[in-house]
C-alpha cells in the first residue's frame, strides 16, 4: 500500500475525481478519539467514508486489519469494499484486509471465531412459523399466517432490545400469553439446537459482556471503528459497538431526520445523544445537497425544520436552479394515477429513461390503482417491497378466494382458507380427510362433501349449509355488491374485529386493504372479470419482480438512500401521512411518532434530484379526505385562516412545545372552521373542485347511452358498455370497450370531456 502525506493523499484523490469540501475533509482527516458526522441527503456520506479509511491506511499509516467499518446493508458492505479497493493507493488486496460488513455478518464472524466455528444452525424461516404456528394452537389460537407473523415482529422487537421472557414482567393476560409464547419459542428453538437472526445480536453482546478476555481481544482487534447509518441503531447494535469501542476511537455517520425505523427498535437518541456519552466528541455536519436542485431542497428543510428532536441544520445545495416542487389534488386514488401515468407517458416520449420515475407512497397498499393503471396502458414497472402486491395481501386474498369459491366451490385449498373467516369453528385437521373420501364416493365438490361429514356438529352442519347459499348470493352479484354482502352479511367486518381484539392489532388499519378493495372493484361489471385484471397484475408483476427496469415503485421506507430523477409522492392524505397509527400513539411517545412520520415524508422528497410531485386526493378509500397537515408546512398548501395556538414558542423559528400540536391541523390543533383549505402556491390555477364544477354545468346534460361511440384523444374509438352515476361530485363513469384491449376503459365521462381526452359522442 503507497504511503502519502497529506498533501499527496488529497491531490490523489482530486486526480480522480474526488473533490471534498471543507466539512468533508475535517471529517476525512480526524482519526484518534470519538467523531460524529451528521450528514444530510446527497451530502456525499460514503464518499467521505471511504476517504477516511483510505486516509487512515495510507496518511496515519494504521493498518488495514484494525479497522472495523459496520454499514446496515450488504449492498452497502460491497460497495464500501468496491470504492476503496479503487482509491488510488489502496487496491483490492488492501480493501479486502478491512473488516467491513453489517452488524449481522460482522458479529457472526466474531461468534464463529470464539467458538471455533461451532454455533447453532441458523433456523429456516418454515421451521420458524411452524414452531410458532404450534405454540399459538397449542394455547387456544388459530396459529394462522398473520398470527405467526405478529409474534415473530414482536419477538423480534424485544430482542433487539436485549429484552428475553425472563425480562418481562406481564400483568395484562394478554402481556403474560405473550411472554409464554416467547419462552416456548426459545426452548423450541433450544430443542432444534437453533438460533434465528437475531439471535447473533443478542448472543454477541453476552458473549462480550461475560468474556472479558474476548472483549479485550475485540478492542485491541479493531482499534478504529467506524458506523454508518447511526441513527437506525437498535440496542443490541449500539451496546455491542460501546464495548467494542472502550477505545474511544469510533466515528459515526448518520442523519437524524432521516431516522425511520423505529418499529424495528431503532432509536435516534443514540446518534443525538452521542456528544453526551462520549465527551469531548468531535462533530462535523455535511450540508450541502449535491444531489437536489434549490427548490427541492427549500421545500423539504421547511418540512424537517417542525421537528424539534433533530440536530440544528441549514440544508444549501449547490446553487442549481430547477421546478418548483408541485402539489395536485386529484379527484381520488383513481384520477390520481391516471393523473400521474399520462404525465409520465409524456416524460418517456420525450426520452427520459423509465428508471429515473419513482412513485413513493407510505404503504403498500396505496400503490394498488398505480399498479392497475400501469398494467392497463402496458408500461413497464418494478415493485420493490416483497409484500407490496395488493391482491396478495391476506385480506384481500380471502376475499377473492370467496370469489373464486363463488364460481367453483370445488376448491380445497380455498375453502381451508376461508372456513374460519368468520368463524365457523369447522377445524381442517378434523376433516379435510375425510371431504377427500366423500368427493371421491359421490363425485361431489369439496363444499358439497363437507355437509356429509359424519360427526359434525347441528351447529356446524348449519354452519356449511350458509356457507353454501352466501357462495351461491355471490355469483351471481357484481363484484362491488358481493364485496359489500361479504363484509356486512356473511360477516368478514366482524371476523376482523375479534381478530385484531385477540392480537392487539390496529381495526383501522388491519380494515384498510378491503376499503382500498372497494375502490379497485368499480369498473368491473362481473366476478370473472375482475378476478381476469387480478391474475393479469399478479402476473405482470412477477414477471418484473427482480429486474429493476420501468418505473421503480417503493415505500418511502425503501426508497431511503435512493435518488431519481422525477419523484412523485402519492396518497398524501390524513391518516396515511402520518398514518393512523403514530396519530394514535397515546402519551410522550406521540410526539415521537410523529415526528417519525415527517421523517418519513422528509426522506421521500429528499430522493428527488430535479422534479417533484406531491399529490393529495380530494376523496380516498370512497370518503372525504383532509390532505396531509405536512403539507401546509411544505409551503405548497396554505394554511387554514383560522388557527388555533395553544402557547407561544420558538425553536429554530418554528413553533415549539403545544404550539407545535397546531401545525398539524385537526386532531392536532387546528379549529373546524379552518380546515379544508386547497388553495396551494405550487399547485395547479385551476382547483379540482371548479374543474369538476365547469365539467359538470357544460357536459351533464349530454346524452349518453349504451352503445354509443365515444373518441378517446389516445386510444381511438370506444364503444360504452356501461354507465354508472358517481355518487358525491356527480357526473357519470363510462365503461368503453376498446380495440385492441382486452379490457374496458372505465372513465368519467364529464371531465374526460371538458379535459379533451373524450370528444362528444356520435350515435352509431
Amino acid at each position: 500500500m503507497l504511503i502519502l502525506s497529506e498533501t499527496g493523499f488529497f491531490e490523489g484523490i482530486a486526480d480522480n475525481g474526488i473533490r471534498l469540501n471543507p466539512e468533508q475533509r475535517e471529517a476525512v482527516r480526524h482519526v484518534a478519539g470519538p467523531l460524529v458526522v451528521f450528514a444530510g441527503p446527497g451530502s456525499g456520506k460514503t464518499t467521505v467514508l471511504t476517504c477516511r479509511a483510505a486516509y487512515m491506511m495510507q496518511v496515519a499509516r494504521i493498518p488495514a486489519n484494525q479497522l472495523l467499518i459496520v454499514t446496515f446493508t450488504r449492498a452497502a458492505a460491497e460497495e464500501m469494499q468496491e470504492r476503496l479497493g479503487r482509491l488510488p493507493g489502496v487496491g483490492e488486496g488492501i480493501a479486502r484486509a478491512a473488516e467491513i460488513g453489517t452488524f449481522h455478518s460482522v458479529f457472526l464472524r466474531m461468534l464463529l471465531q470464539q467458538n471455533g466455528g461451532r454455533m447453532p444452525q441458523l433456523i429456516e424461516d418454515s421451521e420458524q412459523r411452524m414452531l410458532i404456528r404450534n405454540l399459538l394452537r397449542e394455547a387456544g389460537g388459530d396459529g394462522d399466517d398473520e398470527e405467526v407473523a405478529d409474534a415473530l415482529q414482536k419477538i423480534g422487537l424485544c430482542k433487539n432490545n436485549l429484552i428475553l421472557p425472563e425480562r418481562i414482567k406481564a400483568t395484562k393476560p394478554e402481556n403474560q400469553k405473550f411472554r409464554d409464547l416467547f419462552a416456548g419459542y426459545e426452548k423450541g428453538k433450544a430443542r432444534m439446537d437453533r438460533w434465528d437472526y437475531d439471535d447473533i445480536l443478542v448472543e454477541c453482546y453476552h458473549m462480550l459482556t461475560s468474556n472479558p478476555s474476548a472483549l479485550e481481544y475485540y478492542r485491541r482487534k479493531y482499534r478504529y471503528i467506524l458506523v454508518d447509518e447511526f441513527q437506525d441503531t437498535n440496542l443490541a447494535q449500539y451496546e455491542v459497538i460501546k464495548l467494542l469501542a472502550g477505545h474511544g476511537n469510533l466515528c459515526i455517520v448518520g442523519d437524524d431526520d432521516q431516522s425511520i425505523y423505529r418499529f424495528r427498535g431503532s432509536r435516534v437518541e443514540f446518534l443525538l445523544d452521542f456528544e453526551k456519552t462520549y465527551e469531548g466528541a468531535s462533530k462535523v455536519i455535511l450540508a450541502t445537497n449535491y444531489r437536489s436542485t434549490e427548490p427541492v431542497i427549500e421545500t423539504a428543510s421547511r418540512l424537517i425544520l417542525h421537528n424539534r428532536k433533530r440536530q440544528s441544520k441549514h440544508i444549501k445545495g449547490t446553487g442549481r436552479e430547477g421546478d418548483r416542487p408541485v402539489l395536485i389534488r386529484p379527484e381520488g386514488e383513481r384520477d390520481e394515477a391516471e393523473q400521474i401515468l399520462t404525465q409520465v407517458e409524456t416524460l418517456l416520449r420525450d426520452g427520459q429513461e423509465a428508471e429515473g420515475v419513482v412513485v413513493l407512497y407510505r404503504t403498500n397498499i396505496q400503490v394498488r390503482a398505480v399498479i392497475d393503471g400501469l398494467v392497463q396502458r402496458e408500461l413497464p414497472f418494478t415493485l420493490h417491497d416483497a409484500d407490496g402486491d395488493f391482491y396478495r395481501r391476506w385480506q384481500v386474498r380471502d376475499v377473492l378466494t370467496y370469489f373464486r369459491l363463488a364460481m367453483e366451490p370445488d376448491d380445497l385449498d380455498g375453502l381451508v382458507q376461508i372456513i374460519n373467516r368468520p368463524k365457523r369453528y369447522l377445524y381442517p385437521e378434523r376433516w379435510v380427510d375425510e371431504v377427500h373420501h366423500i368427493r371421491r364416493e359421490h363425485g361431489c365438490s369439496y363444499l358439497e362433501a363437507l355437509k356429509k361429514v359424519p360427526g359434525l356438529e347441528p351447529y356446524q352442519r348449519q354452519k356449511v349449509e350458509q356457507l353454501a347459499k352466501d357462495l351461491h348470493k355471490l355469483k351471481f352479484q357484481s363484484p362491488s355488491s358481493a364485496l359489500q354482502t361479504l363484509r356486512k352479511e356473511i360477516g368478514y367486518d366482524k371476523y376482523l374485529e375479534e381478530y385484531t381484539t385477540k392480537t392487539g392489532n390496529d381495526l383501522k388499519a388491519a380494515s384498510e386493504p378491503l376499503e382500498e378493495l372497494e375502490q379497485a372493484v368499480i369498473g368491473h361489471g362481473t366476478i370473472p372479470r375482475f378476478l381476469e385484471h387480478v391474475a393479469e397484475v399478479n402476473e405482470t408483476i412477477r414477471k418484473n419482480r427482480n429486474k429493476g427496469e420501468g418505473i421503480q415503485l417503493m415505500t418511502m421506507h425503501k426508497a431511503k438512500g435512493l435518488e431519481f430523477e422525477h419523484v412523485y409522492c402519492i396518497g398524501l392524505v390524513d391518516e396515511m401521512v402520518p398514518h393512523s397509527k403514530a396519530i394514535n400513539v397515546e402519551g410522550e411517545k406521540r410526539d415521537a411518532a410523529l415526528e417519525e412520520e415527517r421523517r418519513l415524508l422528509y426522506v421521500g422528497m429528499t430522493r428527488a434530484k430535479r422534479f417533484l410531485t406531491l399529490s393529495a386526493p380530494i376523496r380516498y378509500h370512497g370518503g372525504k379526505a383532509e390532505p396531509s397537515p405536512f403539507l401546509y408546512e411544505t409551503g405548497l398548501l396554505q394554511r387554514p385562516k383560522k388557527v388555533e395556538i395553544k402557547s407561544s414558542g420558538l425553536v429554530d423559528g418554528v413553533p415549539s412545545g403545544s404550539a407545535r400540536g397546531s401545525l398539524l391541523g385537526g386532531r392536532y390543533g387546528l379549529s373546524a372552521e379552518g380546515r379544508g383549505a386547497s388553495g396551494s402556491a405550487g399547485a395547479m390555477s385551476v382547483s379540482p373542485q371548479d374543474r369538476m364544477k365547469a365539467a359538470l354545468e357544460k357536459y351533464s346534460a349530454l346524452p349518453i347511452q349504451v352503445g354509443d361511440t365515444l373518441q378517446h384523444r389516445d386510444l381511438g374509438a370506444g364503444l360504452v358498455e356501461e354507465i354508472k352515476p358517481v355518487s358525491g361530485d356527480g357526473g357519470r363513469r363510462v365503461s368503453l370497450r376498446m380495440e385492441g384491449r382486452d379490457k374496458p376503459l372505465d372513465v368519467h365521462a364529464e371531465l374526460s370531456l371538458y379535459l379533451g381526452l373524450l370528444s362528444v359522442p356520435v350515435k352509431v
